[in-house]
């Protein structure tokens, strides 16, 4: 039987760095980075290019996916710590989420390797039309950094203020995005359809050619379904504009994490602060013209716009799973789910929630407070996102085919 869950594009292979903070300073050190080096953006065309672009990002407190000029680049970068190897993407981080909580679901795959048939879970069916690299991949080097962490190196001298992360990638598979013909035929009984991964496109026309694939994907949905795309940090607002001209039309909900809030957004804003968030909401939202927006940080997820209690469940959900992933990574199980459902809502979500519902908004407005994790001593801050949005898709299915869409 067909999946009532599909996601889709990009699929990678991660090397989750293992954090080491001298290393990294012996790094920034062998180097001779300077504090006037960090503050300007940069290309990454060297070992230290990368190095000072993740100074910048741990700087700032913020994430971001960074494009490498060579897979060389992250690999020799990589090699000087010890690392986990998992499967990214958002479509793929999404359908093992699920997986973990009985759901199966049905993937696109844009490449093949040894090391994505070893990891892919059984109960995530997938199809492609690439060839199998076998060992020849492109990694993404994934810095997950703590808070308070100090860098005080030559005349470098700052504390995170907050855990994130920084991937460092060189995907041509992901860059070409190519998407197979057969996969309409497997979502001909998907009754949510996660989209994604639009932002690691390079060329115009490969991308003017995947988003005309995506609609006629769509359209091979059954007649009631729900289309969920989560947005992606452009490099390009040209390439950002086409797709939001060519899918917006077609989806029903528009997710985002704060990061790609302020990047749409043109400016940084302060996510605790209500007034300003709100702005930035109403803001993008009109730019967007879509039903439903959502924004989810490491405080708070609301949704704004049309509204449903299906939108609604699916955002606590989304909540719990984010919060599991933050303290086990991929090892973790429906129990770990279960009671990430009775954790407490943290004292600053809270407060942000508390105020922000104060404030008059010109659409319906549903948020909701993070998980308060702070007794997490190792936390996991890659793929809290697709995690994130993972644990919103069973909630978003019709009533009528939860029992069966469940293992």
């Amino acid at each position: 039987m067909k999946n009532h869950i599909a996601a889709a594009f990009q699929n990678t292979v991660d090397f989750e760095l293992n954090w080491d903070t001298d290393i990294l300073k012996a790094l920034i050190k062998n180097y001779r980075i300077l504090q006037s080096e960090i503050q300007a953006d940069r290309s990454i065309h060297s070992e230290r290019d990368l190095i000072i672009i993740l100074l910048r990002h741990m700087s700032e407190g913020s994430g971001s996916e960074c494009l490498a000029s060579s897979s060389q680049i992250t690999r020799s970068f990589a090699s000087h710590f010890s690392y986990e190897i998992t499967l990214g993407g958002t479509a793929v981080r999404a359908a093992m989420a699920i997986e973990k909580i009985g759901y199966p679901s049905t993937i696109h795959a844009c490449s093949l390797n040894h090391h994505f048939l070893r990891l892919v879970p059984d109960a995530v069916s997938w199809v492609s039309s690439v060839p199998d690299e076998g060992n020849d991949f492109h990694p993404h080097v994934i810095v997950q950094y703590p808070a308070n962490i100090r860098i005080c190196v030559n005349d470098i001298d700052f504390i995170t203020h907050n855990p994130n992360r920084v991937i460092f990638a060189y995907d041509p598979p992901s860059m070409r995005l190519e998407i197979s013909t057969a996969f309409a035929e497997e979502i001909t009984s998907a009754d949510v359809f996660l989209i994604a991964s639009y932002n690691i496109i390079k060329d115009k026309s490969i991308l003017k050619d995947r988003l005309r694939k995506t609609v006629s994907l769509i359209h091979a949905l059954p007649p009631r379904h729900t289309v969920i795309m989560e947005d992606g940090c452009f490099k390009d607002p040209g390439m950002r504009q086409l797709v939001t001209q060519a899918l917006a039309p077609q989806i029903d909900i528009f997710s985002m994490n704060e990061d790609e809030l302020q990047d749409r957004l043109g400016y940084r804003i302060d996510i605790l602060n209500p007034t300003e968030v709100l702005t930035a909401i109403q803001t993008v939202y009109d730019k967007l013209q879509v039903p439903t927006l959502i924004c989810h940080s490491s405080h708070w997820a609301l949704s704004y716009g049309s509204q449903s209690p299906a939108i609604k469940n699916a955002l606590k959900s989304g909540i719990c799973m984010a919060a599991t992933r933050f303290q086990f990574g991929d090892n973790y199980g429906k129990e770990h789910y279960n009671k990430a459902r009775h954790l407490p809502a943290s004292a600053k979500g809270t407060a942000f929630c508390e105020a922000l519902l104060k404030l008059p908004a010109s659409k319906p407005l549903y948020i909701l407070p993070a998980k308060d994790l702070s007794f997490v001593a190792r936390p996991f801050t890659i793929g809290l996102g697709d995690a994130f949005i993972g644990g919103m898709l069973p909630g978003l299915l019709p009533e009528a085919v939860l029992k069966n869409a469940y293992i």
